[in-house]
């Protein structure tokens, strides 16, 4: 950054602040919805959009730099909710005589919890497939079909190729996988 955006920045922080509170609905319980993550967020927007402002486009900074701050925010946010999976609060009381929780009446043994551990690996691939097109959906689709359970030989026959086509796609997919973010958990 040069001394004119580094100036930029100094003197235009406190749109980081409002925009935070002004747009922005904080929960400190979500990781990456606290008020640092939020503002750490907003101000990398608000450095980027010095390094990027352009005064013969006729806005002035402070307007262009809330945009900017205010969309990167959003999309953070948005991020953050894709990552974060629905809670359900096993300590909520199912409001009978004895006071049972949800969690009482569960029982989870070690194959329900790789059930579960499966069904979001599945959930994963599913999202993640729709970004992606050519041989790294494929692949996806084909690391999808092997978590259910088919050999590379019934997903080659399936997609009618040969099944080192099959390992090739799920290569390249694991490679692309490797830098997405919401696959750091497996």
């Amino acid at each position: 950054m040069t001394d004119q955006e580094k100036s930029l920045v100094m003197d235009n922080l406190d749109l980081v602040r409002n925009t935070i509170i002004g747009v922005i609905s904080r929960n400190e319980s979500v990781q990456g919805m606290g008020y640092d993550d939020l503002f750490q967020t907003g101000c990398e927007a608000l450095c980027h959009a010095a390094m990027n402002y352009q005064a013969e486009k006729g806005a002035s900074f402070r307007t262009f730099a809330s945009l900017v701050i205010r969309n990167r925010l959003i999309s953070h946010c948005r991020i953050i909710n894709r990552l974060q999976s629905p809670l359900q609060y096993l300590e909520e009381p199912l409001h009978d005589a004895e006071g049972t929780t949800l969690g009482d009446t569960l029982v989870c043994s070690a194959t329900d919890t790789q059930k579960i551990e499966e069904l979001d690996t599945l959930r994963l691939l599913q999202d993640a497939k729709r970004n992606y097109k050519g041989i790294t959906k494929k692949g996806i689709e084909a690391l999808w079909m092997k978590c259910l359970g088919h050999s590379s030989t019934e997903i080659a026959s399936y997609y009618g190729v040969m099944p080192n086509h099959i390992s090739a796609w799920i290569s390249r997919a694991g490679s692309k996988l490797r830098n997405d973010r919401r696959f750091s958990c497996l």
